[in-house]
């Protein structure tokens, strides 16, 4: 079954734009520690799971040591959310395959109206949000 994607282009450096979206999944009830275990957790290259403390991450984010995290709503709904960095813009990807499709819609609403309220007038031509099916 093919996972739906939510893509969004932040018009601004990753040290900017990732507190953006953090700030945008803590107003819907994410949080960056699984509720359940309490811990943060990032995927390799390789596929692999790793715990990293919560107090790091934005550090390993800025730094490029991370390019992906989950976001937890409760222990059974959860976001996997990575990112490009470009030159003062950043691509996330926010897998919606961890919440129904209300919640789903509900989070790309909220991407929708930053993109069209608070950001339309730093983009240029070109795609700033899609949802698409890998």
């Amino acid at each position: 079954m093919a996972k739906p994607v939510c893509r969004v282009l932040i018009p601004e450096a990753l040290e900017r734009a990732f507190p953006l979206v953090v700030a945008l999944l803590k107003t819907l009830g994410f949080s960056i520690t699984n509720p359940e275990t309490a811990k943060v957790t990032t995927w390799t290259d390789d596929g692999d799971q790793k715990e990293i403390p919560a107090t790091n991450v934005v550090r390993d984010v800025v730094s490029g040591a991370i390019h992906n995290v989950q976001f937890w709503k409760t222990a059974s709904e959860d976001v996997f959310l990575a990112w490009e960095d470009g030159n003062e813009k950043c691509t996330f990807a926010i897998y919606l395959d961890g919440l129904d499709s209300v919640s789903a819609m509900t989070l790309i609403a909220e991407f929708v109206e930053m993109v069209l309220t608070k950001l339309r007038t730093r983009y240029g031509e070109g795609v700033a949000l899609t949802v698409e099916f890998e």
